[in-house]
């Protein structure tokens, strides 16, 4: 037996059987409850099931920012692929909740502003418990990472209708609200991305001093930059600033008879304490250590002659 519905996606009106839970639209293809499309009230026994799930959904939510240890840890090529699925495997009933609210609410709209509101405010709160300014800076950092490494990438692999429209609204609001510039990122994106974004100074000194294309340096530096300080608009203009005159620096010490020793300063000048800064979580004495590093290598480096003067310290 049929029964006239509406799609609640395209709002064309469907003929819609009894006996089917969900079915998919004639006109735009998108797979919907029966009791949407018939804008049924859900019974006692669904109810109960539609309350169970959103908060398992909320709490879920709630669990990924307040569970937030270090995420920076052990981010590396040989390790991320692991973490991931242990996140996604812990994590994946919590998307299940989503989805099953997302599927029977009677506005769905609502139900992704509610998910959204309630992840940004529990970071409210968990940065609020920090004293002061430089621990709320360094924990909100902790938290993009949080997010961007973790969280987005594992909701966009969770096979749902609710997964995209999650991740492009809790990425917006999430910018405004702490005005930072994280991008919206899959997985393959990010594990694929160890293998991008050469760190040319980094990488240059690496090389002359005779360790791997992956080391330990190169790692941490790179985890810094791309999921650290390229998530604010100030560190995003730093980076920038970076690839626009790394190139030729590299290129400039490497015409040098006395290489080595430059590299040998950069490392130890700049690249050391940068590492220990990332080390010890001081997020924010890194970033102007990074700052630093630029305007004085630039200043050193990339005056017109291109010549580097030897009275000068550092790299």
């Amino acid at each position: 037996m049929f029964r006239e519905g509406t799609c609640p996606k395209c709002h064309e009106k469907i003929q819609v059987p009894d006996d089917r839970e969900k079915i998919l639209c004639m006109y735009c293809g998108e797979e919907i409850l029966v009791a949407r499309a018939l804008k049924e009230t859900p019974k006692k026994a669904d109810a109960a099931a539609y309350e169970e799930n959103r908060v398992r959904a909320l709490k879920g939510l709630q669990e990924v920012i307040q569970t937030c240890q270090k995420p920076m840890q052990d981010f590396r090529r040989d390790r991320y692929e692991g973490l991931f699925d242990a996140f996604y495997t812990s994590h994946r009933s919590v998307f299940e909740a989503m989805e099953y609210i997302w599927q029977a609410a009677e506005e769905p709209e609502d139900w992704l502003r509610e998910m959204v509101e309630h992840t940004i405010d529990t970071v409210k709160e968990d940065l609020s418990s920090y004293k002061s300014k430089g621990q709320r800076n360094q924990r909100l950092l902790d938290h993009n990472f949080r997010v961007s490494v973790y969280l987005i990438p594992a909701v966009r692999k969770y096979p749902a209708k609710v997964s995209e429209p999650f991740a492009d609204q809790l990425i917006v609001s999430w910018n405004d609200t702490f005005g930072t510039t994280l991008g919206k990122a899959t997985y393959d994106e990010i594990n694929s991305g160890f293998r991008r974004k050469l760190c040319y100074i980094t990488t240059a000194v690496c090389q002359e001093l005779g360790k791997g294309a992956d080391c330990r340096e190169l790692r941490l530096l790179k985890n810094y930059r791309d999921q650290y300080l390229d998530t604010t608009p100030e560190g995003h203009a730093l980076v920038e600033e970076y690839y626009n005159i790394a190139p030729t620096i590299v290129k400039r010490i490497d015409r040098q008879p006395d290489r080595s020793r430059i590299y040998g300063q950069i490392y130890r000048d700049y690249l050391l304490p940068c590492i220990r800064k990332i080390e010890e979580r001081d997020y924010e004495a890194c970033g102007a250590g990074y700052e630093k590093m630029v305007l004085e290598l630039k200043a050193r480096f990339m005056s017109e002659t291109g010549c580097p003067s030897d009275s000068k310290k550092g790299a």
